[in-house]
């Protein structure tokens, strides 16, 4: 049978991997190249919710291993942006498309973090 302060501390532990267990990143289209078609190829994908000019992924430890085509698509269109010759000739673009590519860098962290959790405790 188990002290109280081992259920106790097993049952903060749960409550802590629970709370990490989702994050919510939100991606802005403002002014950026291809928006449009980017934001319209996202409709209706799991964990993917579309307001205006901004896309809204949540990612939780149930959809993270369907979450592949929408991440694929924000990563491609990261890219798109990136290279682009309006960013090399613009520096307001230039920092919007960094911005972007931060939270690309965000959402690859956070799918990578909820897929293989740490197990050291």
């Amino acid at each position: 049978m188990k002290h109280l302060n081992e259920y106790i501390v097993e049952k903060s532990q749960e409550v802590k991997l629970n709370e990490s267990e989702s994050k919510k990143i939100t991606f802005d289209f403002t002014d950026l190249e291809n928006a449009e078609e980017t934001i319209d190829s996202l409709k209706d994908m799991e964990g993917v919710t579309i307001e205006d000019k901004t896309v809204t992924l949540e990612i939780t430890s149930d959809n993270v291993n369907k979450i592949d085509t929408p991440q694929d698509i924000l990563q491609q269109f990261c890219d798109t942006v990136r290279n682009s010759s309006k960013r090399t000739n613009d520096e307001q673009y230039a920092q919007k498309t960094k911005k972007f590519e931060e939270k690309i860098k965000e959402m690859n962290d956070a799918i990578d973090e909820i897929k293989n959790p740490d197990e050291d405790e």
